[in-house]
């Protein structure tokens, strides 16, 4: 992901969002206790859970006419009673003496909201058992009460009830007798409530999902990813979710904890391992946090697959483990004072804080209650994703000051570089060389704002020209320097203009040990319009083209080492006799490599079809069609290549 330009960049910086929240999650803290109703609230509820005894047949195979007789049962020692993972039928006994008033209190609520079967068995005004089913087992609209939790209809028991409930999912709950008006009561306050929650996760998600796209940050995506299926899982252990969403599944109420919470935990190790920069800070912890990522994702198919029971106890491992894992990259992070590492490590802790508790409430551990088990994740987690959008506010504003400070420099940058440009482009002969019999087509392009192509010449009297062509190593303003330095010592080597080989060799004695580790190549001509003598010689440079008049086209490829490396090299120089109408083709790799869309590269095999198709072209189009030939090849304009682009024709007449 590029993140080099945010078309809106003050959007993710606007703190009002995160104020609204923080002061909904302190109205969340101080009036759910209230609207939380105890036993004493005005005698329309009744706590009963410690008025029953229980007994747990592990092979689920008593009758129902047995269990009376057979069964050992225990009192239930809380109020909110918690078997953690159980295996068997969970059976529940309630004696006629400790009935409350049936007039007063005629319904029985189950409060928990991921139980897989409840059955209600009683007698009335018979020798038979009654029994009415509710659970997952039983299509929302087909139960006695449609309700999120497990409500039956009581009427006039005058003996022993039991309930048998089963689950393969952790199981909490308490049993509360109640009526009508209380249970509507409960449920518009819980609702209300739990609106409002579920509301500001929904407003989280669009928020930061608009964000995610102006940014294009992955750690956006991750995060809204976590937060979704996170809201998905609270929706599953709060029990809307099978009420609202899927009333007559079976089986997507039965997987829906476990699947959402370890999709959630999958993208809450990405958004982490992301947004921390964990893969390159910390590599080999990143790889077992990756896997634990995969695992949760592995998680998911032993849910979808019916391993409901395993796949539960594998989210509270997991959330164990990836907790563990980031709390010591976290505690690394803030050893070495990151700054990304701090919105993180607060919400960690006190995430880490409500994992350990419910993995102890999951667990059996800890007792539990209904407050407890319905809000403490919801709260803790709601101010976690509430930090974790203020951390990446936060590395927005920093991503934007680095931005800034890029765009400076660039800028900077760019300023000397053009000086630099125009200090070579001044340096350049302001004219071309002015030799009887002789035309000539000079054109260079440096690569965008310097290049390392530069050429001089000598023409001491109206016959005689000697012609440096030179390309430095690399590009930019190091180039240019030790061009300028080039054509310095070019100047020192007048007095040996009709020799090549003297000319370069001297060059390599004075740029030797001034241009390291950059180094330089060149090819010379000498010619003589009026004796007819072409001399070339090069170190390391292109080879030069002579095509006569007839048509033939010469590669001349002398042999020699390139300039400013070693201290002595050795050049070797060819000479040829030309004669009117013969044409010289001196160049820099620039035209050589020039490739199309494809990969090809223009080379040699193309540039001689080329001097062959327009051997009788005017001299003076000469460098027109060359330009154009080699845009066209390279399906680009020259100004946007990534080397410099220079050659010289010359024709005799």
């Amino acid at each position: 992901m590029d993140k080099g330009v945010f078309p809106c960049p003050y959007l993710p910086l606007k703190p009002s969002f995160f104020k609204i929240t923080f002061l909904f999650q302190v109205f969340l803290i101080f009036t759910i206790p209230v609207f939380s109703i105890d036993k004493e609230d005005i005698g329309e509820r009744y706590i009963a859970t410690k008025e029953f005894t229980y007994w747990i047949d592990t092979k689920s195979n008593t009758g129902v006419d047995k269990v009376l007789a057979e069964g050992k049962f225990k009192s239930v020692q809380d109020e909110f009673a918690n078997f953690g993972f159980l295996k068997g039928t969970l059976w529940l006994r309630l004696d006629p003496e400790k009935f409350p008033d049936p007039t007063k209190f005629p319904l029985l609520l189950i409060q928990a909201h991921n139980i897989d079967l409840v059955e209600l068995y009683h007698k009335h005004d018979g020798d038979s058992f009654i029994v009415s089913k509710s659970g997952h087992i039983q299509p929302m609209f087909q139960r006695e009460i449609p309700h999120r939790n497990f409500v039956f209809r009581l009427g006039h028991q005058k003996e022993t009830i039991l309930i048998a409930i089963k689950s393969d999912i952790s199981l909490q709950f308490s049993v509360v007798f109640t009526n009508q008006r209380n249970l509507q009561r409960e449920d518009y306050l819980t609702q209300w409530v739990y609106g409002l929650f579920f509301g500001s996760l929904g407003i989280i998600i669009l928020y930061n999902l608009a964000i995610a796209f102006f940014v294009r940050d992955k750690s956006y995506f991750f995060y809204i990813g976590y937060v979704f299926f996170f809201g998905l899982g609270q929706l599953s252990l709060l029990g809307f979710w099978g009420y609202f969403f899927v009333p007559n599944s079976y089986y997507w109420k039965r997987v829906g904890i476990p699947v959402f919470f370890s999709i959630c935990l999958f993208f809450f190790v990405l958004f982490t391992a992301n947004f921390l920069k964990i893969k390159a800070r910390l590599p080999r912890t990143s790889r077992l946090y990756q896997l634990l990522g995969a695992f949760s994702l592995f998680n998911v198919c032993i849910a979808l697959f019916g391993g409901i029971a395993e796949a539960s106890i594998g989210v509270s491992w997991l959330s164990v483990s990836i907790c563990v894992t980031l709390f010591g990259m976290l505690v690394w992070g803030l050893k070495k004072r990151i700054r990304s590492f701090y919105y993180i490590s607060i919400a960690f802790f006190l995430l880490l804080l409500t994992c350990i508790v419910y993995g102890l409430l999951k667990f059996g551990i800890l007792p539990s209650n209904s407050f407890l088990e319905e809000m403490l994740f919801p709260i803790a987690s709601l101010a976690d994703i509430t930090l974790f959008a203020f951390a990446l506010a936060d590395r927005i504003q920093l991503l934007r000051q680095e931005k800034d400070m890029a765009l400076a420099q660039v800028t900077s940058l760019r300023r000397e570089r053009k000086i630099s440009r125009d200090i070579l482009m001044q340096s350049l002969p302001k004219t071309s060389p002015d030799v009887k019999g002789l035309q000539i087509q000079i054109y260079i392009q440096p690569m965008k704002d310097v290049g390392g192509d530069f050429y001089e010449y000598y023409s001491p009297n109206p016959y005689e020209l000697g012609i440096v062509l030179c390309d430095v190593s690399g590009h930019g303003i190091p180039a240019s320097l030790i061009s300028a330095m080039g054509k310095v010592a070019f100047t020192t080597q007048k007095d040996s203009i009709s020799s090549p080989k003297q000319v370069l060799e001297g060059m390599n004695r004075v740029l030797f040990g001034n241009c390291s580790p950059q180094y330089v190549t060149a090819s010379y001509l000498y010619l003589n319009s009026s004796t007819n003598v072409w001399r070339f010689g090069r170190a390391g440079h292109p080879s030069a083209f002579l095509q006569r008049t007839s048509g033939e086209i010469i590669k001349v490829h002398p042999k020699g080492k390139i300039i400013g490396v070693f201290p002595e090299i050795q050049i070797d120089e060819i000479t040829y006799p030309v004669f009117p109408k013969d044409r010289i083709l001196l160049l820099s790799d620039g035209v050589l490599e020039c490739f199309d869309p494809k990969g090809n590269m223009f080379g040699d095999a193309g540039l001689i079809d080329f001097l062959k198709t327009n051997r009788e072209l005017p001299n003076h189009l000469f460098k027109g069609k060359l330009i154009q030939e080699l845009e066209s090849f390279s399906n680009r304009e020259i100004k946007d290549w990534e080397d410099d682009l220079t050659f010289i024709f010359l024709e005799l007449v």
